[in-house]
């Protein structure tokens, strides 16, 4: 029973993949003062759009969620998704300039807890990102996601 345990344990390490993207967009209009609402595109291994909501108490994130869905590489309006992961997000900083708006948000993290369509047989993952305003167009942001699963 022991080594049936250790070969699943084996398995899931294993089969856990690394999805690298950038992200680019901006804030939107957050429905709480202590929110922050972007619309992001990701471009890289899973590209889609992506909507976060964060909470914030200061400078740390508290909560929030994130949900990226995903689309084929080259999608154009006739494409179909290929699926959606919904996530929590447990922690992060964030940095606001001098007009309340975002100027970053570093080391926010995520637990994926919902995938469907194509990844709708993983159960579980975990992911972070960053993003930083532009300095030519503050309202502009650009970043990373990376997503383990």
């Amino acid at each position: 029973m022991k080594y049936i345990a250790l070969i699943l344990v084996l398995a899931a390490v294993i089969s856990t993949a690394t999805y690298n993207n950038t992200l680019s967009g901006s804030q939107t209009a957050a429905p709480e003062a202590e929110g922050i609402a972007l619309n992001l595109t990701a471009a890289g291994d899973l590209p889609g759009m992506t909507k976060v909501n964060l909470h914030r108490n200061g400078e740390n994130v508290t909560s929030g969620t994130l949900r990226l869905t995903v689309l084929p590489q080259n999608a154009d309006a006739s494409s179909s998704e290929r699926g959606q992961l919904v996530g929590t997000i447990s922690g992060g900083t964030v940095t606001l300039n001098s007009e309340g708006t975002l100027a970053s948000a570093s080391g926010v993290q995520f637990t994926i807890q919902s995938f469907t369509v194509e990844f709708a047989t993983v159960t579980s993952g975990a992911a972070f990102f960053n993003v930083t305003a532009s300095t030519e167009n503050p309202s502009q942001l650009s970043g990373a996601l990376v997503l383990n699963f």
